[in-house]
């Protein structure tokens, strides 16, 4: 198959579990979010396959319901543009679980941006993958100390409050579904991403973390 309609396929893809996965924290905890059909959160009519078709229809209709002409957030823009490019350079002949683990990664990412936490049973495919994965196995006494010792550190400051609980978890999935190296890599990318970001655009006391640690993996994935 052409390397060139593979892309296609993994970019339209990422936008399509991009927007559900936008829909499934939206609606997490107050609406039937697998049985019910898509609708406009503020007039609730269904919306036809026309007005859900990814990208297409937000640039089609303006950013606004194709009823009621009410305004749509801009993040499911951003959600759709996201799921599509972190699906791109995945290769679906060599590593089929990456495509689980990124959504995955990318649904606990949006729930940090809204909520600052995340539901606890998303991280259950998670762990499913690193046991499958095995690479804690190839781990020599030395590196070891370091991961626990890392850890350590970020349990500290988690006590502090100077780093969410959650951000530790996810830096310990990523430790056991790559390795040591590349999630410190991930991580110091990520918090590069994070100081830019409070540089250049809003000064707050606090940041959701695990939307930056997506974005790093994502240029990991490019590399």
């Amino acid at each position: 198959m052409p390397t060139l309609f593979i892309y296609g396929l993994n970019f339209i893809f990422g936008t399509i579990i991009g927007s559900h996965l936008l829909v499934i924290v939206q609606r997490f905890g107050q609406e039937n979010f697998i049985s019910e059909k898509s609708h406009c959160d503020s007039c609730k009519i269904p919306l036809t396959l026309l007005n859900q078709i990814p990208i297409f229809s937000f640039i089609r209709y303006k950013g606004h319901c194709f009823f009621c002409k009410a305004p749509i957030p801009i993040e499911a823009l951003y959600c759709e543009l996201l799921g599509g490019i972190a699906f791109l350079p995945l290769n679906p002949y060599l590593d089929q679980s990456s495509y689980l683990f990124i959504t995955f990664i990318f649904l606990i990412s949006i729930f940090d941006y809204f909520d600052h936490s995340f539901p606890i049973f998303v991280l259950l495919p998670l762990i499913w993958l690193i046991s499958l994965n095995r690479s804690f196995s190839s781990y020599d006494i030395t590196e070891w100390i370091l991961i626990i010792t890392t850890i350590l550190i970020f349990l500290i400051m988690n006590l502090k409050n100077k780093f969410g609980y959650g951000d530790t978890i996810i830096f310990i999935i990523l430790i056991f579904y790559y390795d040591f190296y590349t999630a410190q890599y991930i991580f110091l990318l990520a918090s590069i991403l994070l100081l830019i970001n409070h540089i250049v655009g809003d000064k707050r006391n606090t940041y959701p973390f695990v939307p930056f640690i997506f974005l790093s993996l994502i240029f990991y994935n490019f590399l």
